[in-house]
């Protein structure tokens, strides 16, 4: 019998992810239509049940302590899989569903600005759920009700059930300020490049492109600039957007901050990879006609 004096409430651990997926208290209170405070103090009980910091300031910044970062893959791992039971039952019901898993990143970047066309191509009698999940934890999915997934491993896919649904193509971008302030050294050689920080995933690399290899493209193999990492790519693209340094800005991903200005690109060329993004349909969804139809969709968006 597990002892439940050790679990925390639902509401601090809803209120920990998500302050944590965020890393601002004030995005978590109205995610989940509270206050800052009541925010607050959920983190404040759990540090204290816990005996555990969980989040560090830096600045303006918040950061999940080494501690607060353990709990977090935790409280997600936990929290997946409640959700992913609830969509079978709820799938078991026989409604007209689309069932999509990838990360935050891809749902908030990729996803979000193309979902309006998918449902229009499915039909609004199709319910269209996005599961969101780490990559760490892709292979926990395995038999559920999903039907396709975005990912960068295809291995073990057949050719027939996968697209590429972005190609890697990245080009820098920073925020207007940041260019109008560096305008002089980004017009410069790359080797000559010094003084400014270059924001970085922390996370597991899935195949994509770093900075190291974007260096190493662009003749400056033996770079050694001052990197800040971060653990989500929503929260890499904001820190650029505030001033705090270069990025490397996917194409398909960055497009709706560049079309609103808060990000631009300081130097012309555009570089292309090998680490595409791929939709690939699982076993339940490779009979399902809804779900070749969304694989032919997400096709046609890199076509």
């Amino acid at each position: 019998m597990i002892e439940r004096r050790w679990i925390p409430s639902t509401s601090a651990l809803l209120a920990f992810e998500s302050a944590a997926r965020q890393r601002n208290f004030s995005r978590a209170a109205e995610e989940l239509n509270t206050s800052q405070s009541a925010i607050s103090r959920h983190i404040a009980t759990l540090e204290g049940r816990l005996a555990a910091r969980l989040f560090a300031r830096q600045g303006r910044s918040l950061t999940l302590t080494s501690e607060g970062d353990r709990f977090y893959r935790a409280v997600l791992s936990g929290l997946e899989t409640v959700q992913s039971a609830s969509m079978a039952i709820t799938q078991a019901a026989g409604s007209d569903h689309l069932t999509l898993a990838c990360t935050h990143e891809i749902s908030h970047l990729f996803l979000l600005p193309r979902f309006d066309a998918l449902q229009a191509l499915v039909g609004e009698e199709t319910r269209i759920r996005v599961m969101t999940i780490e990559y760490e934890t892709l292979d926990s999915i395995q038999g559920l009700p999903i039907d396709l997934v975005f990912t960068y491993r295809i291995n073990g896919t057949r050719p027939d059930d996968r697209v590429v649904a972005q190609q890697e193509v990245v080009t820098p971008v920073c925020s207007p300020g940041f260019a109008e302030q560096h305008g002089a050294m980004l017009a410069g050689n790359i080797a000559t490049w010094e003084g400014f920080s270059f924001l970085e995933l922390t996370r597991p690399n899935q195949g994509w492109a770093t900075w190291h290899d974007w260096f190493d493209r662009n003749g400056r193999s033996d770079a050694t600039p001052n990197y800040i990492g971060f653990g989500n790519y929503v929260y890499l693209l904001e820190a650029a957007a505030a001033g705090r340094g270069l990025a490397l800005g996917w194409q398909g991903m960055v497009e709706r901050y560049l079309e609103a200005g808060t990000l631009v690109t300081p130097i012309a060329p555009n570089d292309s990879f090998d680490g595409p993004l791929q939709a690939v349909l699982t076993s339940h969804g490779r009979d399902r006609p809804v779900a070749r139809a969304c694989l032919s969709f997400f096709k046609e968006v890199t076509d």
